[in-house]
């Protein structure tokens, strides 16, 4: 679904002030949005919504891309718009404004950071695109500094305002609400061959009865989640430490390479150990200040699902299950997923044939922070936060049975997909005739018998 509007040129600090806003709309939008989707039984597998200055439609695109299984079509479009309809009518809560204004102060200090390491064509191509568009071109540096002066004085009305203004050509198709001027196109794509009366039928009068329809749809003021500030309180890591002394131990090898002390700085890795035994390599990137990177690594993989006797594909769905949950000790899911975004933490994890991998990206300055200047009250770094993150998945995640039913029906969707592209099916075909069909690298063959 799209809307086009005229393109805001941001060129003072009052322009500046109300792209923030919406850009803070935007993103409170997405995470709910994000968090509908990892529901129980969610009604879509992939949904966004986003507003994007386009210099070659001369207009703002505001778009809203979605995909759903199709006998379920109904039920995405009435979830989706009712969820935009909510920001338009109600806006966001005081605890958004300060998480997402938070992040974007983060970011602008962090490219402000590496500045003189932008490439000259990533350059090249943001001050074409900010000229097309009439908006002032500015140095990492003096967005940062304009950021930090926008954000301090920015309330809640104005991102509401903005709210309003970027949901209106969904909000007005109430019956109660008023028309706005403009254009709004609907494109969808539905299977082949589905007949009138399937649930996965869909023709121009069902889709714009069921948008109508959708926005009809009473709702309710999204509610305050609390989020915790650091998910392991001081006391329990005080307590933690008296009882296992964190110690280095240097690193050992059955390779050939020598062993490394414990006090030893070697290039380009350093390599370590810790008291509990795992290993650690750590290396130092000049190309990306203020950010981290972090890859744990157990042996494994799907080549263990045979000899830990383990039904094939269990590996490979259990990786996918983590990635869909994220309940740990007494927080709920939604409340880790919103501590990883206010601390601006990227989880991914994946089951190879060798191993499974867990890889945070994360910032390694103070993130989650409340207030500006003087008044601010800062939160952890991202390094200590991702470590909180490592602890809780290692020692007290929890296991949830809807992220199970969400990993096996991301399989079931991709090995769907699969069956209709010509370069992928062809890659499995002669991947099996490569491998006489051996179990760990014929993908969805044996991944997707344990999706059903």
């Amino acid at each position: 679904m799209f809307a086009k509007r005229p393109v805001e040129a941001i060129i003072d600090l009052k322009t500046f002030r109300r792209s923030l806003a919406r850009r803070i709309a935007l993103a409170a939008l997405q995470i709910r949005l994000n968090v509908g989707g990892r529901s129980d039984d969610p009604a879509f597998t992939f949904v966004e919504f986003n507003q994007l200055d386009s210099a070659r439609e001369g207009c703002a695109v505001c778009s809203l891309d979605m995909t759903a299984e199709p006998v379920r079509w109904k039920d995405a479009i009435c979830k989706s718009l009712s969820e935009i309809r909510k920001l338009g009518l109600y806006g966001v809560t005081q605890g958004e404004l300060e998480r997402y204004a938070s992040s974007l102060m983060t970011d602008a200090e962090q490219l402000a950071a590496q500045g003189d390491r932008i490439s000259h064509g990533d350059q090249l191509a943001y001050l074409m695109e900010t000229v097309a568009n009439g908006h002032t071109f500015m140095s990492p540096m003096q967005s940062y500094q304009v950021t930090a002066q926008a954000l301090s004085t920015l309330t809640v009305e104005e991102v509401n305002q903005a709210a309003a203004e970027l949901c209106s050509h969904i909000t007005s198709f109430n019956k109660n609400c008023e028309s706005v001027d403009g254009p709004v196109i609907v494109v969808a794509c539905t299977p082949k061959g589905a007949e009138p009366g399937d649930a996965a039928f869909c023709d121009e009068d069902d889709l714009v009865q069921t948008i109508y329809d959708a926005c009809q749809v009473e709702v309710d003021p999204e509610p305050e989640i609390i989020v915790p500030r650091t998910l392991v309180p001081e006391e329990r890591l005080v307590a933690a430490m008296e009882e296992t002394k964190p110690e280095w131990k240097g690193g050992s090898f059955t390779d050939g390479t020598p062993d490394t002390a414990a006090n030893s700085m070697t290039r380009p890795f350093t390599l370590r150990r810790l008291s509990n035994g795992i290993r650690v390599g750590v290396a130092q990137n000049q190309a990306e200040s203020q950010r981290g990177h972090l890859r744990i690594v157990a042996p494994g993989g799907r080549d263990a699902e045979k000899r830990l006797g383990f039904k094939k594909g269990a590996m490979a769905v259990g990786a996918r299950t983590m990635q869909e949950g994220g309940a740990f000790g007494p927080w709920t899911r939604e409340q880790v997923e919103l501590f990883c975004v206010d601390h601006l933490l990227m989880v991914e994890i994946n089951c190879s044939e060798e191993s499974l991998t867990i890889d945070f990206v994360f910032p390694t300055t103070n993130v989650g922070n409340v207030g500006f200047g003087e008044n601010i009250d800062l939160g952890i770094t991202g390094t200590e936060s991702v470590m909180q993150i490592v602890r809780e998945i290692l020692i007290g995640f929890r296991w949830e049975e809807d992220a199970l039913g969400r990993s096996k029906q991301s399989f079931r969707s991709a090995h769907e997909s699969l069956l209709k592209n010509l370069e992928g099916l062809s890659t499995e075909r002669v991947m099996e005739e490569m491998t006489q069909s051996d179990d760990r690298y014929v993908f969805f063959n044996t991944i997707i018998s344990a999706c059903y």
